[in-house]
């Protein structure tokens, strides 16, 4: 150790004996000094080694979230929300649609009161559009049905209710199918029974799952609280409405009635929408099957990972 301070090598004491093949004399042994001196510049009594095996000290991560298991990143909404928001378009779409070509091609007269939905498509061509679009669109509302099933399943609902949540919206499904196979003009009584299951157990799809959810009180349900106030306030008028188009079509005041048909239509498309919300966080869907233990010995084949 020089005058300077600084540490030139590792001090040798001498214990006797000979050379080795290495050229240092045998039973020497080097015993290096304390790394202990202060570092000009630095702070006094650090020792030297610990400054210099001192690990980098790690920087906080700022504004990164790691994402929610099986769920989308943070930020972005899951493909599976479109399903929701693609249903809600189609239908409104598609019935005001109908509308303009009924209208168009004089298949209703709206001299002689605003029509209903069943009217406008009752009358080919758009009676066929309204087939399709109802067939389609209940096929849509099945799958949500499905995945809604799954979703409230994760989220502690007992299966009890959850199932017959599921068996609701099913029944919902087929009665859009039945109003749009059987048209008014065709089958009354089929058609009306179809509109029935839509409306009718449509609106109360809907009122269950909202108890459900109140029920459950799931922490993981996505959206803004104010989200359940609005589904509560469109069941509300959905069941308002349909009371009204009763009472108004019994009174034979059919464009009243009329017009709150189409305000049911548009609030159910909406809270159809609207679970776009509860599927934004889900990242994807998988399907599997699983063989019979009888047949061959257990196991289960992805089919495929949404």
């Amino acid at each position: 150790m020089g005058s300077s301070g600084r540490l030139r090598g590792p001090e040798v004491a001498q214990e006797g004996g000979s050379l080795s093949p290495a050229g240092r004399p045998s039973g020497w042994r080097c015993q290096p000094r304390a790394l202990s001196q202060p570092h000009p510049g630095r702070g006094r009594g650090t020792p030297l080694a610990s400054r210099l095996l001192r690990a980098p000290r790690e920087r906080p991560l700022r504004n990164k979230s790691p994402p929610a298991p099986g769920g989308a990143p943070p930020g972005m909404w899951g493909y599976l929300a479109l399903l929701p928001i693609g249903l809600a378009v189609w239908a409104i779409v598609g019935v005001w649609t109908i509308f303009a070509v009924a209208v168009s091609n004089k298949s209703v007269n709206l001299t002689e009161g605003f029509p209903y939905i069943s009217l406008c498509g009752s009358f080919p061509p758009q009676s066929c559009i309204f087939g399709q679009l109802l067939n389609v669109g209940a096929v849509m509302v099945a799958w949500i049905c499905v995945l809604r099933y799954l979703q409230l399943r994760e989220w502690g609902v007992p299966k009890g209710p959850n199932r017959l949540c599921l068996g609701l919206g099913f029944l919902c499904a087929l009665g859009a199918s039945f109003v749009g196979n059987f048209q008014q003009s065709n089958e009354l009584s089929m058609h009306l029974f179809g509109a029935f299951l839509a409306f009718v157990v449509g609106v109360a799809y809907f009122w269950t799952q909202l108890v459900l959810l109140r029920q459950a009180k799931p922490e993981a349900q996505p959206g803004a609280p104010w989200i359940e106030t609005l589904r509560l306030l469109l069941c509300g008028g959905c069941t308002f409405l349909m009371v009204a188009m009763v009472v108004l079509h019994l009174r034979s005041l059919r464009s009243a009635a009329a017009v709150c048909e189409w305000s049911i239509s548009m609030l159910l498309f909406i809270l159809f929408g609207l679970l776009a919300v509860d599927f934004s966080h889900l990242s994807g869907l998988v399907l599997s099957l699983q063989t019979r233990p009888t047949s061959c010995p257990p196991s289960t084949a992805s089919l495929a990972s949404f």
